[in-house]
Formats: C-alpha cells, structure tokens, sequence
C-alpha cells in the first residue's frame, strides 16, 4: 500500500513514517497541504493521511482541493490531528469527504486497523468515488470553516486572558517598584525591579517550554507503542531495540537540557563579572531557537572576534531575549519574505557592540521616540504591558554601564547594545557563523 503522510512536525512524520513502514506500506511525505497536494498528483498515493493544522495550506482546504481533482478524488483520506478536535471540526472533515477523523496519539495497531477498514472498502466499491460530489457551495464551505477557525480563536483568547490575569499581580507589583525607583534612585531597587520583569517574562518561557515538550513527549509515547506492538508480534529485533532506545535517550536529553538551560536563566547574578560574548548570546538563542524555527524564522550569530565583556551575563542574556521576541512579533505581523533576525558583535574603542537585526518593515517614525518609556507599548494588552524595553535600557545603562539605540534599517528596525569589554580584552581575528 502506498501511503502518503502530510504533516509539518517533522519529528511526528518519522514516527508516523516508521508506524506505517513496519506494516510493509510504501511512504511519501509532505511538510504542509500545499506539498501534499503536489506529491499526491505526482505519486498517486492509495490513501492519504494529514495533520488538521498546517501552514501553507491546512488539512480542510488540502480535502477539499483533492475531492475537486478528478484524478484524486477517490482518494481515501484520513485526518490525523491533536488540534482540531470537536463535534464541529468532524462534520465539517465527513462532509468534505473525508474517511476518519482520528485523534492524536494513538496505538499504531489501532491505526493500521482503521486505515485497513477504510481501504477495504474503498475496494469493494472498486474505486467508485469514496463520496458523492460536493455540493457545499464556497459560500458554505467558508462559513463552516470560519466558524471552526473563529472557535479555536476564541481559545486562544481566553488562554490569553487567563495569563493576563495571573500576570496582572507582576505587573501591579512592577508598577509599585518603580515608583520607589523613582524616588530613591537606589540601584538595589532597580535590581530588583529586573529580576521582577524577568519573572514576568516566565509566561513567555513557559509557553517555549511547553511547546518544546509537546512533541517529545507525544514522540516518546508512539516509541513505546511501537517497542510493545512489535514485542507482541514477535518481530522485535535487538537492532530496532537499539533504535528505538537511542531515540529514545536523544528525546529524553533534548527534554532534560531544556529545563536546565530555563533553570540557569532565572538564577540572577550576584555580582559583576566577566563573561564570554559569544556564548551568552549563542546559550539565549538556544531558549528561542526551536520557537522560531517552527514559526519559518530564521535565526543567525555571527561573529567577527572573541570578546569578553563585564557584567551581569543573565541580565544581558534577558535583554538579547526581550529584543528577540520583539523581533518574533513584529515579523508575525508583517509576515516579510524570507523573515529572520541576524546578530553580530564587534569591537568599538573598548565596548562590545551588539546588533539584532530583522526584516519586519521597522518602527513607524512617530513612536520611534518613546520605544524606550515605562509602560509604553504598540502591541494589544494580552501581549504585554510596555515594560520590556525600559527594563533592557535599565540594565544596560545603569547596571552595565552601556549604552542602548534603537533605528530603523531598510529592511527593518536594528538595536545597538554596547557594553564595556573586559579589562585587557584582545581581539581574535576571524569569523564564524552560528
């Protein structure tokens, strides 16, 4: 049987993949619906299984641009997905024609039933289309389709609202420190103040955290659902053995570094001291790395020389993260081709100069002024209180002695941090690309 897998998880595809292998089938993959469409006029697939939400083109649209394709309408097709997965989101699937809704994860023999039972019948009606033509109008279509959409939306917006509400305490708390700020001047408050905005950028985190988990977890469980099915069969090998258990331990090691890598984050520095450049920024992007690149993002470090600075690593490493996700957001709505975020450090007459640079359309003129107030902030309220910034230009300044810029570029916006380098720094020639 040749089947073809249409999911832009990567990690979710081999398992899938290696599911299906081991019941002999033959396998083609795609990363999104628009692929998927492409590899099934080419390869002719016997039956087609997708992932719900995709970029690109999602599993809906993928169906239904399949059961208008004469050649691939009789296509047995089966969504396989942990987003969408209500009552609504069914109908909708059996109406487009398709076969199954199933949701994930499930036991590989349970699924390589269902698929059997959908091909039998395909089969017996000896190909004849698995559904009657569509009738739904496009006008339907989009209103059955919005209405899904629009639900899932109005998830995300109570979970916004929920973390708005637990982040509601921070934020008064932040407010009430920097008014003493305010008054006494006191750098002891502004550390403080710092520590109180990185706890308040947990939220964020934690969301990477899960979002980096998610899948392991799901990768992990499907690994021991295939070690058992091929037990019970009497097909196990030590060599598939092997296999599973080094994926197994590669899973379980990316999982334990995530959180040592957000433990390390959040233990503040007591005092100043010198630290490697390249390092901090190359350990900061390591948190935002996987987050970005599911999102099309790409992320690049380059750099020109071995530099040490002075200061507090994790307060730096908070800012390079603030200016980052700044970056991230700006780029989601935009939507630039080819988005990404490059930065690249030097050395200035004594000061480490840093750049972030992205290609989101920049900053309007107008408010470029006030980038770096209390409490200011261009994006809706679920999305942040306007702290960010203020407290990057706090720390650089006032606790590192630096300076913090921002302009805008052709392309988009660049902040400049520089920051004092460590005394009897040398430079390095060279460079490298992260």
């Amino acid at each position: 049987m040749k089947v073809l897998i249409v999911e832009d998880d990567t990690a979710a595809r081999k398992l899938l993949r290696i599911t299906l292998e081991h019941y002999h089938c033959t396998v083609v993959e795609a990363q999104d619906g628009q692929e998927g469409l492409e590899q099934a006029l080419r390869y002719m697939p016997d039956i087609i299984i997708s992932d719900a939400l995709m970029p690109r083109m999602d599993g809906f649209q993928l169906l239904r641009a399949l059961k208008r394709t004469p050649e691939l309408q009789t296509i047995p097709f089966i969504f396989y997905s942990s987003t969408y997965t209500g009552e609504k989101e069914l109908e909708l699937a059996l109406s487009l024609g398709a076969e199954a809704f199933i949701n994930k994860p499930v036991e590989p023999a349970e699924l390589w039933e269902k698929t059997c039972l959908i091909m039998n019948d395909w089969e017996a009606r000896q190909k004849k289309p698995a559904h009657q033509p569509i009738n739904e109008s496009d006008e339907q279509f989009l209103r059955e389709y919005s209405q899904i959409v629009a639900t899932k939306l109005e998830e995300k917006v109570k979970e916004l609202e929920e973390a708005l509400a637990l982040r509601k305490q921070a934020e008064e708390e932040l407010r009430r420190l920097n008014d003493e700020l305010e008054v006494k001047k006191n750098l002891a408050k502004d550390r403080i103040l710092a520590h109180q905005a990185r706890m308040y950028a947990m939220g964020e985190m934690l969301s990477n955290i899960a979002h980096q988990w998610r899948q392991p977890l799901n990768n992990v469980s499907l690994i021991v659902q295939n070690l058992r099915a091929e037990y019970e069969e009497g097909s196990l090998t030590p060599a598939t053995c092997r296999d599973y258990e080094e994926e197994c331990i590669k899973i379980l090691m990316y999982m334990s570094n995530t959180i040592d890598n957000f433990y390390a984050f959040y233990q503040p520095d007591s005092t100043r001291q010198p630290f490697d450049l390249y390092q901090a920024i190359s350990e900061s992007i390591s948190l935002v790395g996987a987050d970005l690149e599911s999102r099309g993002i790409s992320i690049t470090l380059l750099k020109e020389s071995d530099l040490t600075v002075s200061g507090f690593k994790k307060e730096f490493s908070q800012v390079l993260l603030n200016v980052i996700q700044n970056a991230k957001e700006a780029i989601l709505l935009r939507r630039p081709t080819s988005p990404f975020v490059k930065i690249s450090f030097s050395n200035e007459d004594g000061f480490a100069r840093i750049t972030v640079n992205d290609n989101a359309g920049g900053i309007p003129s107008e408010v470029l002024d006030k980038v770096f107030d209390p409490y200011f902030t261009s994006k809706f309220k679920a999305q942040g209180v306007g702290m960010g910034l203020y407290i990057a230009k706090m720390i650089i300044e006032k606790h590192m002695g630096g300076r913090i810029s921002v302009e805008n570029t052709a392309e988009g916006t660049e902040v400049i941090i520089e920051i004092p380098l460590d005394q009897g720094q040398c430079s390095t020639p060279g460079k490298e690309q992260l």
